[in-house]
């Protein structure tokens, strides 16, 4: 009796396994998803191109080392760059070095607390700081950035401020003015169910070297839309709608991404090939 209550139970959560798709269910509620802590997504390569099939326009491609730490991205193409990682013993990320022909840009971070400090040493020997502020739930909550005149002051340049969903994604981005509260700017994202293929990767890698990307949210985004204050009023100055297509793990083997401004629309591909 047992054995045959146990085929029963198990037939059905086969069948509720099989019969439900989440895949193309917009994000408007809290989802329980069950994501296998042992199976890591490692990126290898992205691919940039103009057309579905066309050649490459920009091309990434992500070394890592024996511990599956990223050693290096290069970026080849319209724009050309490679970023190299060092760690400290724990793993933690301490410096990123940004080589572009001969120029190096060097960032050093410093962890205290819930601050992430980085400073950002150019080639002319300029320097400018950013802080991530990190949230009780391990999300960045404010990045600042800014200079430093030569007596030490602070010159702020950018002040964001993130707004989440329950489910842990990125719903609103804030620019605000130097009094902390009145917003310049602001971008709105909605979600569809997919998997993030950054989402093994290091947080500040993530948010510093693939922020276009929006990779620091759980899921993809299907839109983003950006807007400008102009006097009392915010208007719209960008859209972005962004098409899937998933693999059978239900990672993204493709997206399309289109994007209109005041001066038109305009429509790129990226290719994302894993490990």
């Amino acid at each position: 009796m047992r054995k045959l209550i146990f085929l029963v139970l198990s037939a059905m959560l086969i069948f509720g396994l099989y019969s439900c798709d989440d895949n193309l269910q917009e994000e408007t509620e809290i989802i329980d998803i069950d994501e296998p802590m042992d199976d890591l997504v490692r990126l290898e390569s992205i691919v940039i191109s103009n057309t579905p099939n066309g050649a490459p326009v920009t091309s990434i491609d992500i070394t890592y080392d024996i511990n599956q730490l990223i050693t290096s991205i290069a970026f080849t193409g319209t724009s050309e760059s490679n970023f190299q990682f060092t760690y400290a013993a724990n793993n933690r990320l301490t410096q990123i070095d940004k080589i572009e022909g001969s120029q190096i840009t060097i960032a050093t971070l410093a962890y205290e607390n819930n601050t992430i400090t980085i400073t950002t040493t150019k080639p002319d020997q300029s320097r400018e700081f950013k802080e991530l502020h990190i949230d009780s739930q391990n999300r960045i909550d404010r990045a600042i950035t800014y200079d430093k005149n030569a007596s030490g002051t602070p010159m702020l340049k950018k002040r964001l401020k993130y707004t989440y969903t329950e489910n842990f994604n990125v719903s609103r981005i804030d620019e605000l003015a130097s009094d902390g509260s009145t917003i310049l700017k602001f971008t709105e994202f909605t979600y569809f169910l997919n998997n993030n293929p950054f989402r093994d990767m290091n947080d500040v890698i993530r948010f510093l070297v693939f922020e276009d990307f929006i990779p620091y949210t759980r899921y993809l985004p299907l839109t983003r839309i950006d807007y400008e204050r102009v006097g009392s009023a915010f208007l719209e100055n960008r859209s972005i709608n962004y098409n899937y297509t998933l693999q059978d793990d239900d990672f993204p083997n493709s997206r399309e991404v289109e994007t209109t401004t005041a001066t038109g629309t305009g429509t790129s591909y990226e290719f994302f090939n894993y490990q």
